[in-house]
């Protein structure tokens, strides 16, 4: 097998040509420089591509037309999940070479995204994986000889970016109450509907009043965060909450503002903002997403299973549940202790 080499040539007039056969076309290249220098450092530069990438190391294929075509091959891919980074991913590297693309390129626009949206390095991990189907496919296809993405690495834990606020089963009745009071047509069915669900925000703002299955009584949560349906029980304080939401109507969304209009993430926002001020809970700074993490504590609590709020909350996979929730469990048991008294029996 011949090794790979770039020559170099002193003109007549000169100028100095370096010259080389492209390795999988077979076709001659040439490129002149004026001073020699200029063709070691370019000799050195190919050379290094060539033995790093193989035969496809002038492939013009690039990253837009390969996600494209690695689309049209696998539909029902999940690399378009996450909208927002595929978007920023292609505006980043479409216009590249697919064999251009390295692990330094991947790890330095993640952890730009990371630092300027305050994401979580789990969130991280999962954009990790949401491309690494794409650049298997294109180590697969020969069009690179190695993935870069399987090196960008994110540590597997992390500290919560804000304090997780857990609120009681006394202080949840007692937002859901309030709500009545404040905006009975729009908080109250909206946060009554995240607390006994334990859905995300989007996924109840998104809810359309034919999800609502009063016969099968279940919520039908389609447009969710990882694009996998879901179907949530309906509890009875719930139901009843949801009877007088959906009034005649079995037609269009389920919570809407002053128009009738689905509300708008912003206007829930500003509501909630001006519910919280009236209405604060002693030292805690609560959202929605607090409302989804105290149905995961409280539920555990009473004694759930972490694979049954696995199921509830839609996460992807039993880990994804267990490190959220899995500390909240071990921490709620009385006295783990096996090493003390038992009082009633007195026995050590």
């Amino acid at each position: 097998m011949n090794l790979f080499e770039v020559k170099i040539y002193r003109m007549g007039n000169g100028a100095i040509q370096t010259k080389f056969l492209d390795p999988k076309t077979g076709k001659r290249k040439r490129k002149r420089f004026s001073t020699l220098k200029e063709a070691k450092d370019y000799k050195k530069r190919i050379e290094d591509r060539v033995n790093s990438k193989g035969v496809n190391a002038f492939n013009d294929l690039r990253v837009s037309q390969a996600m494209k075509d690695y689309i049209e091959s696998f539909p029902t891919t999940q690399v378009r999940s996450r909208k927002n980074h595929f978007k920023g991913f292609i505006d980043k590297f479409g216009i590249h070479r697919v064999n251009e693309v390295t692990t330094s390129d991947l790890q330095g626009w993640m952890e730009e995204v990371k630092e300027e949206n305050n994401l979580s390095t789990r969130t991280m991990n999962h954009v990790r994986v949401q491309f690494n189907g794409f650049f298997k496919y294109l180590k697969d296809e020969k069009y690179i000889v190695q993935n870069p993405i399987t090196d960008v690495h994110f540590k597997r834990y992390d500290t919560p970016r804000r304090k997780r606020v857990i609120l009681s089963i006394e202080e949840v009745r007692e937002i859901i109450s309030n709500a009545k009071k404040f905006s009975p047509d729009i908080l109250y069915p909206y946060l009554a509907s995240v607390a006994h669900t334990g859905a995300r925000k989007s996924e109840i703002v998104k809810l359309d009043k034919k999800d609502i299955d009063f016969n099968t009584g279940l919520i039908h949560l389609r447009d969710t965060k990882n694009s996998h349906e879901r179907f949530v029980r309906i509890s009875p304080m719930l139901g009843e909450i949801l009877e007088n939401q959906m009034g005649c109507s079995l037609e269009g969304p389920l919570i809407t503002n002053e128009l009738n209009e689905r509300i708008h993430r912003s206007q829930l926002a500003r509501l909630m903002t001006k519910f919280k001020a009236f209405f604060p809970i002693a030292n805690k700074n609560w959202g929605s997403h607090s409302l989804r993490h105290s149905f995961a504590y409280n539920f555990l609590k009473k004694g759930g299973k972490m694979y049954q709020l696995q199921a509830i909350l839609g996460h992807r996979s039993i880990d994804v549940t267990v490190d959220l929730y899995g500390q909240l469990q071990a921490q709620d048991i009385e006295c783990p202790s096996p090493y003390e008294y038992d009082k009633e029996t007195n026995n050590e």
